[in-house]
């Protein structure tokens, strides 16, 4: 047919918008969990989409960044050893969710008026950002590819790492003395996790390459670390949760679990 792209055989658009709709789908899934944790005034659905918007953006730039590094470092004759690309990934990519949280609650103040924000709209930021890698990496798979099984847990990963990291953002609107420690705290906790998780699946990877199969400690560490951040992550929303009810004086959800007006 005139027009038609002949570059490509039959099936692989079918098969590729399969491949991003499982995506999507996992995304939207994971999403709508993290959602219940707002519990007070509920963030409206443009706000969330802005969020993953940036988380996406600063995913991006986390990577020219990370790019950037490692030309650095391999023009000074040095190599990038696995611990070295954890620990920029880990460093960039989570600086890059606090940024994105910052600019919600410098742009949009009306919005990020409760401690829960922090947590809230950095889960949605790592959202984001994990989209973006999924994406990156999705684009680069053979024709006609099902979704990767690990791809469910980068989305659940970054958007635990993602509200973890912005959870000291949150207690800005309570002008708490400890607040740059709060965020330099959730910063630092959401950076080493990632650092370690990066260091166990960038050693797996290398390890299964050259024997075909994975050691004890490769499944071991990222599941130890997985189950440490979601305990991490559900005691930082209890955290917020109770600064939240303490900032709006009250003492139960149902009185503010409708939508702020437009």
């Amino acid at each position: 047919m005139p027009g038609c792209d002949r570059r490509y055989p039959s099936g692989v658009t079918v098969a590729t918008l399969i491949l991003y709709f499982t995506l999507a789908y996992c995304a939207l899934g994971i999403g709508l969990i993290a959602a219940r944790y707002d519990l007070y005034r509920k963030e409206p659905w443009h706000m969330i989409v802005l969020a993953v918007v940036f988380g996406a953006a600063a995913m991006w730039a986390a990577g020219r960044m990370q790019i950037g590094m490692i030309v650095a470092i391999n023009g000074s004759g040095h190599l990038v050893e696995n611990w070295m690309m954890a620990l920029m990934a880990g460093g960039t990519e989570e600086l890059g969710k606090l940024t994105a949280v910052l600019a919600i609650a410098i742009i949009t103040r009306r919005h990020f008026d409760e401690p829960l924000d922090g947590l809230i709209y950095g889960s949605f930021a790592g959202l984001g950002a994990a989209l973006e890698e999924s994406f990156h990496i999705l684009s680069h798979l053979p024709a006609g590819s099902t979704l990767p099984a690990q791809e469910p847990i980068r989305l659940a990963g970054h958007l635990i790492f993602g509200g973890i990291c912005g959870y000291g953002l949150g207690l800005v609107v309570m002008k708490s003395p400890r607040t740059l420690l709060a965020v330099a705290a959730s910063y630092l906790a959401a950076a080493t996790l990632h650092t370690f998780w990066d260091v166990a699946a960038f050693d797996a990877a290398d390890f299964h390459r050259a024997n075909s199969r994975l050691l004890f400690w490769h499944h071991g560490v990222p599941v130890a670390l997985m189950l440490a951040g979601m305990v991490a992550y559900r005691v930082l929303a209890r955290r917020a949760a109770g600064h939240t009810r303490e900032w709006l004086q009250v003492c139960d959800v149902a009185p503010y679990a409708a939508s702020r007006p437009r």
